[in-house]
């Protein structure tokens, strides 16, 4: 186990409460599309970060809605583990830092993205046929 995993681990608990109870998960949706838009107003470089964020919103998104079944329950907690610590504002480093408040938050989303990418992609190819068919 890595530094990151103990870390994170109050994060995965957090969100495995929170799978149970559709309109917390709704909620959090939510607030990080909110923040996202936030974000994207505020600071333009991070555009990798807005990407991988509003990937894992569309997948949960598409999970509860029972449109996509095929997201695995530890990808699930992953992702939204990952969404939990992004709308945190009081977090490792604190996001009204200017300049340095969402490093960890960008640090976390991209090691969860690596961690689940091989149901990203099969998530996205999934995407992709939803909108040719």
């Amino acid at each position: 186990m890595n530094i990151k995993d103990i870390n994170f681990k109050k994060y995965k608990d957090k969100a495995t409460a929170l799978l149970q109870d559709k309109n917390k998960v709704q909620e959090l949706l939510t607030q990080s599309a909110d923040k996202l838009r936030t974000v994207v107003e505020n600071n333009h470089k991070l555009r990798g970060l807005v990407d991988q964020i509003s990937l894992m919103i569309r997948m949960v998104k598409a999970q509860f809605s029972g449109e996509y079944k095929d997201f695995p329950l530890k990808s699930s907690v992953m992702a939204v583990g990952a969404l939990i610590y992004f709308i945190t504002p009081l977090d490792f480093i604190p996001d009204f830092i200017v300049g340095l408040g969402l490093t960890d938050d960008a640090a976390i989303v991209y090691w969860v993205y690596q961690s689940i990418k091989d149901d990203i992609e099969k998530f996205r190819q999934w995407e992709i046929s939803q909108q040719s068919a």
